[in-house]
């Protein structure tokens, strides 16, 4: 069996801000924060927010690739972890492949598809539409997270998760260790719920824990 593995959500995490809203910002703010405030009231579920948002642009391709690196920033020390780590990661996100692959070009990161773990944007000549290659029992997140992890968990002695909302929270009880970012859903449900976990606020953050605990 392997020593470790990281299990890395994409949005909020990985970047700073989330890639689904960024872009539809782009085209219809105010549906964005109706989905927001709809969320935010338990009326939607992830793989609903994504899903609407999303098929709601009448866009091609390339118009989508361009738009959605704009305004996403990575966190400034995700490079020094992959390094740290040794590329050691699997990126778990219920956003969209194909928000991450274009913003991952962009900041010369080099991830390769096999290692990363979303949904998937089709473009057809009737529209974009959103499909679930990760989806488990029509799960909240559209993604099933937690069966990735458990799928890990088979093949590595450690199994580390970070993330920062929602989606991350069917992770909690299966990790090995889960890093919730400050401020986030996730870090306020480990609290609620009295679940072990390291806050961070960036990456500099988790590998200073890292060396530290000596994970």
């Amino acid at each position: 069996m392997k020593e470790k593995i990281f299990l890395v959500d994409f949005d909020k995490t990985i970047s700073l801000k989330d890639s689904t809203d960024e872009l539809l910002k782009q085209y219809n703010k105010e549906l964005v924060y109706e989905y927001q405030k709809k969320f935010k009231e338990g009326k939607l579920r992830v793989r609903d927010y994504i899903k609407g948002l999303v098929e709601s642009l009448n866009i091609d391709e390339e118009e989508y690739k361009k738009n959605v690196i704009k305004n996403i920033v990575l966190d400034p020390y995700f490079k020094e972890f992959l390094e740290y780590i040794n590329y050691n990661i699997r990126v778990v996100s219920a956003g969209a492949y194909e928000n991450i692959l274009p913003n991952f070009e962009k900041n010369e990161i080099n991830i390769p598809i096999e290692h990363i773990y979303s949904n998937k944007v089709n473009f057809t000549n009737n529209g974009i539409k959103v499909t679930f290659p990760y989806d488990v029992n029509e799960a909240f997140e559209g993604i099933c997270k937690k069966s990735i992890v458990e799928k890990y968990k088979t093949e590595y002695k450690k199994v580390i998760f970070i993330g920062d909302g929602s989606s991350d929270i069917p992770c909690v009880t299966s990790a090995d260790y889960v890093f919730a970012k400050i401020g986030h859903n996730l870090e306020k449900y480990c609290s609620e719920n009295n679940i072990r976990h390291y806050k961070y606020n960036n990456f500099n953050n988790i590998i200073e824990i890292l060396k530290r605990e000596r994970i």
